[in-house]
């Protein structure tokens, strides 16, 4: 089912965290990683970082509150953690640049300044140069349509205020039914757990050590 303009703005779902990927840059993972949605856990879906400031482990199981980018006359963001649709459109755009980088450094200055859009604590790593937060900035300031924002959710731990609750993100998903609140089946969850038996759990920003 597709979303449409006029669907609810934010509902929940389960996500289980997969890995982050193999591409590093600044002695961090970068760009995009992989994850189920739902339950039960029969759905792909990419997780695009925004939050530098909190942490998820392989095979992490949470739920989390959806909030859809669109419309932004009815946007309420106070499901997410920073509360700023522009922000989130910014990193959306940016997260579709990651197919196109040419190397893993450009795919960790998109990253980069994917997090440099939020604030906290610790400081983000620079990018190289300002040029891809200018290209944001311009191409959603340029593009308003709550048509091209309608299938970008951000992904909220619903414990965000619990300073252990996992990273947020940014996911693109035009199948997702914000109608329809999943509820885990205990033998999905079984299989879940014995598939990721033996995965230590890694931080998502921490460099694989050789």
């Amino acid at each position: 089912m597709s979303l449409g303009i006029a669907a609810p703005a934010s509902a929940s779902t389960q996500f289980t965290f997969i890995n982050g990927g193999t591409v590093t840059a600044f002695g961090y993972y970068v760009g995009q990683y992989a994850g189920f949605q739902g339950a039960p856990v029969n759905s792909n879906v990419v997780l695009n970082c925004v939050d530098f400031f909190h942490h998820i482990n392989n095979g992490e199981i949470w739920t989390a509150n959806l909030t859809s980018l669109s419309p932004a006359a009815t946007w309420n963001g106070s499901d997410t953690r920073f509360n700023n649709l522009t922000l989130y459109r910014q990193a959306a755009w940016l997260t579709t640049q990651y197919a196109s980088a040419p190397s893993a450094a450009v795919v960790g200055d998109i990253q980069a300044t994917i997090w440099n859009l939020f604030s906290g604590s610790p400081t983000p790593p620079a990018p190289s140069s300002n040029a891809w937060l200018t290209a944001a900035q311009n191409y959603v300031a340029a593009n308003s349509a709550d048509a091209l924002w309608q299938s970008y959710w951000v992904v909220t731990d619903v414990n965000k205020a619990d300073p252990n609750s996992v990273q947020e993100f940014i996911i693109y998903d035009d199948t997702f039914n914000p109608n329809v609140t999943p509820t885990p089946e205990p033998a999905t969850l079984m299989l879940v757990a014995t598939g990721i038996a033996g995965i230590a759990g890694v931080r998502i920003r921490r460099r694989n050590k050789k």
